[in-house]
């Protein structure tokens, strides 16, 4: 039970504060992580504020599955971490499927760089994120 725990926690901690150096104006990386269109032109810019929300959101999405090992059982049920862990695990499959036009394994877009790298990176991610919270979940 604990090491799909750690794997999960581990890769939201990563991504959270990679999402904070993002948000404190860390240019390293941006432009293979955000969709484009074939033109090159960014589909959205997300300013400092929407990324420190995604920055807690990673956060607290770890903080939830941390939570699964029962370490906070004084302060919260370990059900509460059990469903939040499934919700985290179908947000995943649902970002892993995508928009149908920009993310996602069944975008249309697919000259960009953001589009291959979601390709062999972030769906695949997503899938392994899902897969093992939908695993923590059965894991008693």
């Amino acid at each position: 039970m604990i090491f799909p725990v750690l794997i999960n926690t581990s890769i939201f901690i990563f991504l959270s504060f990679l999402h904070v150096y993002w948000a404190m104006g860390g240019k390293k990386g941006m432009s293979a992580v955000l969709p484009s269109f074939e033109e090159g032109h960014a589909v959205f810019t997300p300013g400092p504020l929407v990324t420190f929300i995604v920055a807690a959101a990673m956060g607290v999405f770890a903080f939830i599955t941390i939570g699964n090992l029962d370490i906070f059982r004084e302060y919260v049920n370990l059900n509460i971490f059990k469903y939040a862990t499934l919700a985290i695990g179908f947000i995943f499959t649902l970002r892993a499927i995508g928009d149908f036009k920009y993310i996602g394994f069944f975008k249309k877009a697919t000259g960009t760089l953001f589009a291959k790298n979601d390709t062999r990176y972030y769906s695949p991610l997503c899938v392994v994120i899902a897969f093992v919270s939908f695993l923590i979940f059965l894991l008693d």
